[in-house]
This record gives structure tokens, C-alpha cells and sequence, in this order.
């Protein structure tokens, strides 16, 4: 199987509205998939949900036609299913994570003559893919789209969701989709006692500061399994003062920390050269700020390169001291691959 190298240099030509605040719950990361579509005949429904913008390669021609990153479909000249008494494609989508949907992105980028003219996306919430007969719920309206382009959209029906259906009106292609929202964790899928990895995007963490992100983004830190290589991380440029690099995450579940994985996973020669860990427990809609109160977890502790290190006797708060966020501080600065906050969650 190829490996996928992920971007590590963010684009600073990207809108990041939604991104910065919330998580792509349709992200192919996180296990958001294609499932069905009404036309794939130029490139397949399965580019929607992979990272990136997309990319073009000019001159490159396959038996279709262009080779293009993206979804697109077939000119329809009226042989289209009519969804809404109009000529329209569509596909069908499986969300990652089912979470609570606030936005969309749906990213025409490279594709400038064979654009969709309008877009709308529908939405439901079941436990199984949704069969012929679901009921789809409108959560965006028919909207225009402009081509070439990101095409940001407040989500109309804010609530949780499990699956999505895009359809684009007549024909034509998008690049990415993306739909951005809240996750979290259910109660049910857990025993009680069971540690939980309290920071997960999956469990509805989010990273939501950082000193610094020159080369890849902190919420990498919080994706399931094991970076795939330093892209797939949070890298900072070297410092040249006496300061250090720190970021913030927001835990998806409130809890006490009984365990900690700190991993350099694939940083070798730009790992810190220690790090400590600090955590808060702030009320519902607070965010940290310079008079936030930190309490120290862990102590500035050595690391190596190319490691995955396990923090259980060096944490030093109680077991009955709960935290709703942490800070991680690397010193001076270099790069991570994960940080696991593992716990028991306050389902309260």
C-alpha cells in the first residue's frame, strides 16, 4: 500500500473559519467514505473526502478525458435523476465521526469550466448505512457555487448526523468536501472503569491554541493510530530566543489524566528536547486566557527521538482531580507525533 504524504506546510490561501474552530467530521483520516453516487464517470466520489485541496496536473489525460482530483460526473443533458424537480448528481457519504454538523466546505478548486452551478446537502442520523427508503432531511439548501474555489456554508439543520448526501445541480465537479462539526463520545461504547483517551478528535478534543504551527497542525497530535511520517505531526520552527513552544487542547470529555503518551514518532534529528504538561478545569463555554489557573501534571521530562513515551507514576495531580483542557509545552521547540490523554471521563 503507498503511503499518503500528507501537506506540512498549511496553505495560507485557505479560509480556515471552520477548520480553525472545528473538526471535519467527513475527514477520510478519521474514516468518512463515499458510498454511493449517481455518476463518477470523470473521477471518482472517493477524492471528496482525502486530504488536501486537490491537486492539478496539467496536460495529464486518462481514457475519460483530464485527470482530475476530485469528484465529477458526466455532462447530463436531461438524463439525470430529478431531485427536487430538477436535473441533479449526487452522493451518498458516510461521516468519520457522527457529530453535531455547523458547516460545510465545498471546495471547487481546479475545476473552472466543469464547476457545479448550485449545491445542496442533505442529512441523516442512523446507526446503519441509509438504505432507498431514509429520510433525508435538507441541512443547506440549493446554494450557488462559484468554480475554482472554496464554497463555505453555514449548516442550516445544526444537529447530530451520521451520514450526508451532496447534490450538486446539473452535473459537474467538486473537488473536496468538507463538513465540519462538534464529535462525541458516546456513553454506550464504553464499560465502566474503562480508560478513555480523553484528548481524541474521535471523543470531540480539539487543539484550540498553539504557539506556533509553521509546519504541520497541532489537531495531528490528536488523530487516531500513529503518525505516518513527520507530516502527520505538530512541528515547530526553530526558536531563536528564550522562550518555548506550547499548544492547547480542549479534552473532548471532562476527567481525571491517569495516563499520559507523549510520541516522536518519525522525529529523529527535531524532537524537543523535554516537555511538561499542565491541565485546567474551566467552566462550559470558557477558553483559556492569560489568567487561566494551570496546574502542573507532569514536570519537564526528558525525550528521546523516535519514541512513544508512557507518563503514569510521573503525573502528579490525584486521581479524583478532574481537568477540561491541557497545555503541552515542548522545550524549546522541534516536533511531536501524538499526545494521548488517557482517563476516566465525568459523563456528567
Amino acid at each position: 500500500m503507498s503511503e499518503i504524504n500528507y501537506p506540512t506546510i498549511p496553505d495560507e490561501t485557505i479560509d480556515n473559519r471552520f477548520s480553525s474552530t472545528y473538526v471535519d467530521l467527513l475527514s477520510g483520516r478519521l474514516g468518512g467514505i463515499a458510498l454511493s453516487c449517481s455518476d463518477e464517470w470523470f473521477a471518482p466520489s472517493h477524492n471528496l473526502v482525502q486530504p488536501g485541496r486537490g491537486i492539478y496536473r496539467e496536460g495529464h489525460f486518462v481514457s475519460t478525458g483530464q485527470w482530475m482530483d476530485g469528484w465529477e460526473t458526466r455532462r447530463g443533458f436531461g438524463r439525470r435523476q430529478k431531485r427536487f424537480g430538477e436535473e441533479s448528481d449526487w452522493c451518498i457519504l458516510r461521516l468519520g465521526i457522527p457529530g453535531t454538523v455547523l458547516g460545510f466546505d465545498i471546495d471547487t478548486n481546479h475545476f473552472q469550466g466543469n464547476a457545479p452551478q448550485y449545491a445542496s446537502v442533505e442529512a441523516v442520523n442512523l446507526s446503519q448505512d441509509p438504505g432507498p427508503s431514509a429520510g433525508w432531511t435538507s441541512i443547506l439548501s440549493k446554494s450557488p457555487l462559484r468554480s475554482d474555489r472554496q464554497n463555505l456554508f453555514e449548516c442550516q439543520r445544526k444537529q447530530m448526523w451520521s451520514h450526508v448526501r451532496l447534490n450538486i445541480f446539473p452535473d459537474g465537479g467538486v473537488a473536496r468536501f468538507r463538513v465540519y462539526g462538534v464529535a462525541s463520545a458516546q456513553r454506550d461504547d464504553f464499560v465502566k472503569g474503562e480508560l478513555v483517551e480523553l484528548s481524541s478528535i474521535s471523543h470531540g478534543g480539539f487543539c484550540v491554541a498553539a504557539s506556533n504551527s509553521f509546519f504541520s497542525p497541532p489537531n495531528n497530535l490528536i488523530m487516531p493510530g500513529r503518525g505516518i511520517n513527520m507530516g502527520d505531526g505538530w512541528e515547530t520552527k526553530r526558536r531563536r530566543d528564550s522562550l518555548n513552544d506550547w499548544v492547547i487542547i480542549k479534552l473532548g470529555l471532562k476527567g481525571s489524566i491517569l495516563k499520559v503518551i507523549i510520541d516522536t514518532n518519525h522525529f529523529k534529528g527535531n524532537y524537543p528536547d523535554r516537555v511538561s504538561l499542565e491541565g485546567a478545569k474551566l467552566e462550559p463555554g470558557q477558553t483559556p486566557n492569560a489568567e487561566t489557573l494551570w496546574q502542573n501534571v507532569i514536570s519537564e521530562s526528558l525525550l528521546s527521538g523516535h519514541k512513544e513515551h508512557t507518563f503514569i507514576k510521573e503525573i502528579e495531580p490525584s486521581s479524583t482531580c478532574e481537568f477540561t483542557h491541557v497545555r503541552v509545552n515542548i522545550l524549546p521547540d522541534g516536533g511531536l507525533s501524538r499526545v494521548k490523554i488517557m482517563g476516566l471521563p465525568n459523563w456528567g
